[in-house]
């Protein structure tokens, strides 16, 4: 599993739509980080490409993100599939 925590910069005047959005996502999650312009977002996926592409695809595309960038990344388990 691939958990990733982004920040998405948003539309201040449909923070709130955005946010609803988002959070209506599978695997998606927000939280607050204290800037009226961006919000957090945690993504919670099988493996770190499934990740990728929920930011790439599905959050890029919700109404009123601006822009989506990853700040931390945790693939622990896929790492140890792996050996």
């Amino acid at each position: 599993m691939a958990i990733v925590g982004a920040f998405a910069r948003v539309d201040t005047d449909t923070t709130a739509l955005c946010r609803a959005e988002l959070e209506q996502l599978a695997g998606v999650s927000t939280f607050d980080i204290n800037d009226a312009d961006k919000v957090g977002v945690l993504i919670e996926a099988d493996s770190l490409n499934e990740a990728h592409d929920t930011i790439t695809k599905t959050i890029r595309s919700t109404p009123g993100v601006l822009g989506v960038w990853p700040v931390y990344v945790n693939t622990e388990d896929e790492q140890e599939k792996q050996d």
